[in-house]
């Protein structure tokens, strides 16, 4: 009896200490697609001051440079009852598939380390040019077999490889036409696995979109963890 007369009163009380938090967002995570062209998406956070008491919005980052944020018409005082908005803008760059980041924001009464509001964004970018998989990987002293990245264009038009570079000597490299400009391997076989590296294979495309350019793989000697 005395457990649910307590599971009643945190039901009670919730509402009125979530309203004292702060700010209160409609949506914390917003997921959106990108066109297979677009250099940037906005989306846009709206909120609503529902304490009892008058909030200030302190600051808000990104851990990733791609990411910017602004409060709409810079207003950062916000009294009991007012509503305002976070526009984040995301610098698409190279990314493509599913890509999530976040802001961070904090009020002036939020403890320095922790943030009172985390804002995501997850972005879809069309793979046009798949490669599969980014990374493949050889155990330090172990067999030196060739290991294949399959190459897929996912495109109404075809995209070609038009010029490739390695970036480490000790990884040897062909790449092998399946079907040009739709679908190509890339064997890469290391000559020496004695010690960890780490190298690149810089693919360079005929694409009209920047983002799909310039693509790489690569290729690692890690250390085996287990000895």
């Amino acid at each position: 009896m005395r457990t649910l007369i307590a599971l009643t009163l945190l039901l009670v009380s919730f509402p009125s200490v979530m309203a004292e938090r702060g700010l209160t967002f409609d949506q914390n995570n917003i997921s959106v697609k990108a066109a297979v062209d677009a250099k940037t998406i906005t989306v846009s956070y709206t909120f609503q001051n529902k304490s009892k008491r008058t909030i200030t919005i302190a600051r808000y980052d990104s851990a990733c440079s791609c990411l910017s944020a602004t409060v709409k018409d810079s207003k950062l005082v916000y009294k009991p009852g007012e509503k305002g908005e976070i526009k984040v803008t995301f610098a698409l760059g190279n990314f493509s598939g599913t890509v999530k980041k976040t802001v961070l924001l904090w009020t002036t009464d939020d403890p320095e380390e922790a943030a009172s509001s985390i804002l995501t964004v997850e972005v879809t970018i069309p793979v046009l040019f798949e490669v599969t998989p980014r990374t493949v990987f050889w155990i330090q002293n172990g067999a030196k077999e060739p290991k294949v990245v399959k190459i897929k264009v996912n495109n109404i038009d075809p995209i070609h490889i038009i010029k490739h570079m390695g970036t480490n000597e000790n990884f040897d490299y062909r790449i092998k036409t399946i079907r040009d400009g739709w679908e190509y391997e890339l064997v890469i076989t290391p000559k020496d696995v004695s010690v960890p590296c780490f190298g690149m294979i810089k693919l360079t495309t005929d694409s009209p979109i920047p983002r799909y350019q310039r693509q790489m793989a690569f290729a690692c000697v890690k250390r085996d963890v287990k000895k």
